[in-house]
């Protein structure tokens, strides 16, 4: 049964065009909201892995093609006895064919012998978070007596990815600003219509008794659960192809790409819905204020 104030909202913007064009800036928002969140998580675990470890490469051919032999057991040795004594370094460990065949799988595939290719030996260096060792000093040590080894802390190409994903946030922030400056433009608009459509209903409401604040109240309430439903539409919507994705992510990269959410970022994404339905409220409260003050 309807209610007796349901007779302000008789109109199709407040139906039909309110809830639609919310619900389809919560998809796209939910999306790439998503999207930034598995960015970020991705960077900290590669900063995290990378600050946890180095890597050393000796040479196991030299420059002109001819193998090294016992010269990269030599330089082996070398390098974990000033690797092991350098402050900072937890320990040191050369990666066997076995490790390597792990490594190197995503790229040559998982039947690929490495034991007969060119490859260098790996050194996976494990070092102290909190008091890192100096990267300046072990590369001078490592150059004074080992000439071939290669010290590879990742931290320029990793430095050069958090540009870029920083870039990539922001430019996230910027379309979530477009979206929600279009969700308030889009109430303004729907509660204007609705306004002046109804006005001579208004004016006949006011001069019976009704204060302004249950009209703000009626049209504010009223837009908030069209938004509200319109927005869990697009939430729901949106829920399968992050799904879809990060499943799909996980099983081509593994652990490379971070793209699960945890508890607090599912509630996160919650939070678009509701938030959008708020804005509406908000939105058409101040709305009908205006409109009240100026013309009635």
């Amino acid at each position: 049964m309807a209610q007796k104030s349901d007779f302000l909202f008789d109109h199709k913007a407040s139906h039909f065009f309110l809830p639609w064009i919310c619900g389809l800036m919560v998809f796209i928002a939910t999306l790439i909201v998503a999207g930034g969140v598995s960015v970020h998580n991705s960077l900290d675990l590669w900063q995290k892995g990378i600050a946890e470890s180095l890597t050393i490469q000796i040479p196991t051919y030299n420059a002109d093609g001819s193998p090294r032999n016992d010269a990269v057991y030599h330089d082996i040795e070398t390098t974990l006895m000033i690797t092991r004594t350098t402050p900072g370094v937890q320990g040191a460990v050369v990666l066997d064919d076995e490790q390597m065949q792990q490594l190197m799988a995503p790229w040559l595939g998982p039947d690929a012998v490495v034991s007969q290719l060119p490859l260098p030996k790996l050194i996976d260096v494990s070092v102290d978070s909190k008091n890192p060792p100096s990267l300046e000093q072990l590369k001078q040590d490592l150059t004074a007596q080992v000439p071939s080894a290669i010290l590879d802390s990742h931290r320029i190409w990793l430095a050069e990815l958090i540009n870029f994903s920083n870039a990539l946030l922001h430019l996230i922030g910027f379309i979530l600003l477009l979206l929600f400056a279009t969700t308030i433009i889009t109430v303004v608009y729907t509660t204007k219509t609705a306004l002046t459509i109804q006005e001579y209903v208004l004016s006949l409401v006011h001069m019976l008794g009704a204060k302004d604040w249950f009209i703000m109240h009626k049209y504010a309430w009223h837009h908030f659960k069209s938004a509200l439903g319109g927005s869990l539409i697009g939430f729901i919507l949106a829920l399968p192809i992050i799904l879809g994705i990060t499943l799909f992510l996980r099983a081509v990269s593994g652990q490379i790409f971070q793209s699960s959410l945890s508890l607090s970022q599912w509630i996160l994404l919650l939070f678009i819905p509701l938030a959008t339905a708020f804005l509406a409220f908000l939105t058409t409260f101040h709305t009908v204020w205006k409109f009240l003050r100026k013309f009635l």
